[in-house]
Formats: C-alpha cells, sequence, structure tokens
C-alpha cells in the first residue's frame, strides 16, 4: 500500500500561511503516536459514545449516505517533498484504503477536497489548473486557480467539468441529494494586491484570496461529456464582496455556507439560504469568532453541526488571527443551545494546538467522520492530520 503523510494547511489566513510556508521549506514537524481513542469534552459525555482514531492520516472528506456502499472519501498527501496530494477511499473503521485518483488522468499536485455524487460511483474533486503555481493558494483548502473534476470511484472515467481563469477558483464543490445541481464558492480575480513580495508568490497574483468569491449553481448531466456535463449556470451574491465557502445542500434543498464580508482573514459566520439566493439569514452568528463548515445530518435540520473557535474565549478577531486558532466541533439544536463535542485541545498534547475541521455526516445522523489537525504551538508547523471517528449515543 502506498505510503502517504498529509502536511497541508488546515487553516486560511495570510499571516498562517506564510508561518507554514517558511516552516515546511525547512524542517518535518511529528508530534507523538495518537491514542486510539480520547473522551468527548465534559458536556456532551450523555451524547457521545466513542471519539476513536480511524486514520493517522487524511485530509478533506466526504462520507457517502447512499445505499451502494459505506465509504469515506478523503485526499491525503502522497509526497513530502511536493506536498502532491491524491484522494483516497476507506470504509468507516480504517480499512481497505484505495486510492482513486492515482492512475486517473487527473493532473497530479493539488488533488482534493472530494464530495460523492448520490450515485455512489463518482466524485467531484478540486484539482490544480493551468494557472496554478503549487503554492499556497492553490492548495484545496484555498482553490485559487483550480479547476473541478469529475472522476469514477474506480478512476476510470476522469473529466474537467470545470476550468478557473488565472487567479479565480473553486472551492468546495457539492451535489444536492438528486444529484442534478452542483454548488460550489466560485472566485473572481479582483486585482486587489496585498502588499509584500512574499505574498505575491504564493499563487493567487498577490490579490487578496479572502475576497473575490460568490456562489456558484449549475445543473448537472453525467451523460454529457467534459464541461458539457454543467449547464445553466447562475451566481449568487455578487453583490455582496468577500469570502465565501459553500458547505452543502441542505435536505430542503437549500444551501448552507460560510461568508466573511470585506476581505477580512478569518472566517465570520454561517449561513443558509434558497437556492436562489432568497431568504438569507445566520444559523450561527458571532462576529469575531471563527465558525465555519456547517452541515445538519441528513435525518433533518433539528441539529447543526459546525466547527468553532468559540472553545478558546480569548481568540478574537479582529486582534488574534489564525497562528493561535483553536477549533472543536459542536452541536446547536433548533431552539439555540450550543454543546461542544470535542476536546482535542485539551486532552492531546500541549505543544500542539488542534483544528476540528472538515467532517462529514453519516446515513443516519449517528457519526461523524472529522479531520483534525495538529499545529505545533512554538514552529507552526503541522503535523499530520488525523481522522477520527464520533459516535453517538443517541440522536438529538
Amino acid at each position: 500500500m502506498t505510503r502517504f503523510r498529509h502536511v497541508t494547511p488546515a487553516v486560511r489566513s495570510l499571516g498562517a500561511i506564510l508561518a507554514i510556508a517558511a516552516a515546511l521549506g525547512s524542517c518535518r514537524v511529528a508530534s507523538a503516536p495518537p491514542p486510539e481513542e480520547v473522551a468527548p469534552a465534559a458536556e456532551a459525555a450523555a451524547l457521545v459514545r466513542s471519539v476513536r482514531l480511524i486514520s493517522g492520516t487524511g485530509g478533506r472528506l466526504d462520507w457517502y449516505r447512499g445505499a451502494g456502499h459505506d465509504l469515506i472519501a478523503y485526499d491525503a498527501l502522497v509526497d513530502l517533498r511536493t506536498r502532491d496530494t491524491e484522494v483516497f477511499t476507506m470504509r468507516p473503521d480504517g480499512s481497505a484504503v484505495r486510492c482513486v485518483t492515482c492512475g486517473a488522468a487527473v493532473p497530479k499536485g493539488f488533488v482534493g477536497q472530494p464530495a460523492w455524487h448520490p450515485d455512489g460511483e463518482h466524485l467531484i474533486v478540486q484539482a490544480e489548473g493551468e494557472h496554478s503555481s503549487h503554492r499556497l493558494f492553490n492548495h484545496m483548502s484555498w482553490g485559487i486557480n483550480a479547476d473541478l473534476w469529475i472522476v469514477s470511484r474506480d478512476g476510470r472515467r476522469a473529466e474537467r467539468i470545470w476550468r478557473s481563469p488565472e487567479n479565480h477558483g473553486a472551492l468546495h464543490p457539492h451535489f444536492d441529494a438528486t444529484g442534478r445541481r452542483l454548488v460550489f464558492a466560485e472566485r473572481v480575480a479582483t486585482g486587489q494586491v496585498i502588499d509584500g513580495r512574499r505574498a505575491r508568490g504564493l499563487g493567487a497574483g498577490g490579490e487578496n484570496p479572502w475576497t473575490g468569491w460568490r456562489i456558484h449553481i449549475a445543473d448537472v448531466d453525467l451523460r454529457q461529456r467534459g464541461e458539457a456535463i454543467l449547464s445553466n449556470h447562475r451566481v449568487l451574491f455578487e453583490s455582496r464582496p468577500g469570502l465565501y465557502e459553500t458547505h452543502e445542500f441542505a435536505g430542503d434543498g437549500r444551501i448552507v455556507f460560510s461568508h466573511t464580508a470585506g476581505g477580512r482573514p478569518y472566517v465570520d459566520d454561517i449561513y443558509i439560504a434558497n437556492a436562489n439566493g432568497s431568504r438569507m439569514r445566520a444559523l450561527v452568528r458571532s462576529p469575531g469568532i471563527w465558525d465555519e463548515h456547517g452541515s445538519f445530518p441528513p435525518s433533518g435540520d433539528d441539529v447543526l453541526a459546525f466547527v468553532s473557535s468559540r472553545v478558546d474565549p480569548g481568540w478574537r478577531f479582529p486582534g488574534s488571527d489564525a497562528r493561535t486558532l483553536r477549533t472543536e466541533l459542536f452541536l446547536q439544536t433548533a431552539d439555540g443551545r450550543v454543546t461542544r463535542i470535542t476536546d482535542f485541545n485539551g486532552q492531546r498534547e500541549s505543544g500542539f494546538r488542534y483544528l476540528t475541521s472538515d467532517y462529514s455526516w453519516d446515513r443516519n445522523g449517528r457519526r461523524i467522520a472529522v479531520q483534525v489537525a495538529p499545529v505545533a504551538n512554538r514552529s507552526g508547523a503541522p503535523a499530520s492530520p488525523e481522522i477520527w471517528m464520533i459516535t453517538f449515543a443517541s440522536r438529538q
């Protein structure tokens, strides 16, 4: 089996990216072997049965919710020198690891951010496009100069369905429950150049990567070929500049996403809106706190999972930035009650801060697979992200 170790950054602030870039260029940081299981946060003890490690390597992920199989797709690093990544699948216990894109006709480099099509036989992934310089803003966490590809689960079919012009981008694609619509965050070049020579070399043409984003929705027909697979393109929120990060189509067809106005370097609040952009409202509204990755379980909208920095009361924006960011997974019920589920920052090595990041519910809403990225406090360099399985004792 291919040996790989995922070391790519899980945060998006310019300050953090500069620190991580320097660290990755000079050293390799490794944490001690993680425990097989940790306790949930104290307030979640009655809700959570177990928090168990299933993979010591892994990045952004998506759990298939259909009846055909029970596989988790995820990206992971395969080359420490180039930091190239590929997309893999595994069973929920971490077994049967298989590389989907290794032999597929997808450009090599930063390949990841997978999301399942409802047929269970196709994935959509981000991959570096022709304008990418393989720098940090070109990584899947950002998607600048990235294209979108459809890849079959066996890797035999691979077709580019969206091409990004220079310094544009595509981020976090997701299908709706029918597979006939796709949503993703699209970036359009802005010309807003960041001061500093180093920033100009990080893969966005020197532009501020926190702005120029909007939400893109298109119809999908997998019977077509190439870019004709997508049609009837429409764009939402062009008049609301800033960062958009798409999270999912909710069960009723509405879209869930994060939005930060004005190009500010943090992820602000989580919103829901109709698929035409109307009736936008905040699901999680806490200005100055880092909130993202909102997702309902497939069984309904009575509870929302999301990632937040509120575990650290001292972290506030402006003033704080991603170099000190710590995040954990939270659940919010329909009445607004919030419960912290994970406690990686309280139970793991004190020399690291932990970024609980991308995650995915199972088909029943009883388990969550979540990416946890350790980052060394002193150097700011990331260790290998892990994938943990959270099993709930009962549904909320």
